[in-house]
């Protein structure tokens, strides 16, 4: 009789978690950002010129360069690291192709309307002790349970979204699907690189701006080695394979005695590095530290800051938008880092259908928090606002976040002076 000591992996849980973490912490300690998978991917399609052309975002196109080497070197040198020997067995269903569409696209757009997933809300954003993270992880992890248990073989839903007749085969690389993935990867290094080498600043350039582009440039290193620890964390953990996502989601299993919390050890790993980094964060210490930054590592001080987010509001977007997230989440059984790391070895379910849909909807997504930003604006200045362009639709929104962001930041920064407890030497 199988017992959940057969699957349960603690210590490669437990390691891998903080190789994440360690990840999240480099790029909040060194840039100064925000270690969102969902947030870097659907940036290349809600804000792909920015994405692409603005020298505030390179270290973007560094990141997913760099994930994309590791990723290839890794699946070269281990070509079996991502056998999944559970897949196809009791328990363990596989996902039709209308699952990896639905799965797709309600990621997208549910990390979209939430502003974040599983890195940005469940190892960043509880590492900060941000009250809409706490609510937006029991959202989509209730949901994802909810999902993956009622659509396992004896669950209401199966038949729509899981098909055991088909061959495990079927989801392994074929050569099409990685040089289609390949190709992709090999683009972004290619834009990456290209911007650092052309891009060059013109004779105008005050010395403010000086300093901000040598910023820029200062964080492509870190957000290289980020990158490494984040898919090298991510296969460490296990978390590409289906069995382990899905083995914790399906609580049925539990009654089987072949339920795997191996997550649960994961998370709980990327949680306590990421909520160490933030006590070397200024404003977002819980433990009085003398030594924390109000300007990361690898910044100039007159320009550098720290780019996290403020907002306490617990609104509609969040609680919907993740419980799509976990709907998507709990379908398919994928996230967009392990799903990132997966299409760039060359996995053609995740090539043709998840990415194409979760593009789609993050796509969905922005236009819906645009509508929103516009109906807003139309309440508050109505003369003005039927006048707006289309290419300035994504900074409405940015800068619709953004005032909710700086709306809270004082009330935060009070509460977090009456709540630090002194640890300082006198």
């Amino acid at each position: 009789m199988s017992s959940i000591l057969d699957y349960f992996t603690p210590t490669t849980g437990i390691v891998g978690g903080c190789l994440i973490g360690l990840s999240a912490a480099i790029l909040l300690l060194f840039n100064g950002d925000i270690l969102g998978a969902s947030g870097l991917a659907s940036s290349f399609v809600v804000a792909p010129r920015k994405t692409l052309l603005d020298p505030t975002q390179q270290w973007k196109l560094f990141f997913v360069g760099m994930f994309f080497l590791t990723t290839r070197i890794f699946v070269t040198i281990w070509p079996n690291a991502l056998d999944d020997p559970r897949l196809g067995k009791p328990g363990i269903p596989l996902v039709s192709s209308a699952g990896y569409l639905v799965g797709g696209f309600f990621v997208g757009i549910g990390t979209r309307l939430g502003n974040g997933c599983t890195t940005g809300h469940g190892i960043c954003g509880m590492a900060r002790m941000s009250i809409r993270s706490f609510v937006g992880v029991g959202s989509f992890m209730l949901a994802g349970v909810l999902t993956a248990t009622l659509s396992s073989e004896s669950g209401p839903i199966f038949r729509f979204l899981q098909d055991n007749s088909l061959d495990v085969a079927m989801y392994l690389p074929t050569q099409a699907s990685v040089i289609i993935s390949s190709t992709v990867g090999s683009l972004i290094v290619a834009a990456g690189i290209l911007g650092l080498i052309l891009r060059k600043a013109p004779e105008s350039t005050t010395e403010n701006e000086k300093i901000e582009l040598d910023n820029n440039k200062r964080k492509l290193l870190p957000s290289i080695a980020s990158a490494f620890l984040f898919s090298i964390g991510l296969v460490v953990s296990q978390m590409t394979l289906f069995s382990k996502i899905y083995g914790f989601l399906n609580m049925k299993l539990i009654a089987d005695g072949t339920w795997d919390p191996t997550l649960l050890c994961v998370m709980g790993g990327g949680f306590f590095i990421s909520f160490l980094s933030y006590q070397w964060v200024q404003g977002f210490n819980i433990f009085k530290n003398p030594h924390a930054m109000d300007c990361p590592l690898s910044q100039n001080v007159e320009c550098g800051k720290f780019n996290v987010p403020h907002n306490k509001i617990i609104d509609a977007n969040l609680i919907i938008g993740e419980v799509l997230f976990g709907f998507g989440w709990g379908t398919s059984g994928w996230c967009p880092g392990p799903a990132m790391f997966l299409a760039f070895a060359g996995y053609p379910y995740l090539v043709y259908r998840w990415w194409p849909m979760f593009f789609v909807g993050s796509f969905v997504g922005e236009q819906v928090k645009t509508l929103q930003a516009r109906l807003k604006e139309c309440k508050t200045n109505p003369t003005d606002a039927t006048g707006l362009h289309e290419e300035t639709k994504h900074d409405i929104v940015s800068n619709h976040d953004d005032a909710i962001s700086n709306a809270t930041l004082d009330a935060d920064k009070s509460d977090h002076d009456k709540n630090q407890v002194d640890f300082s030497v006198a």
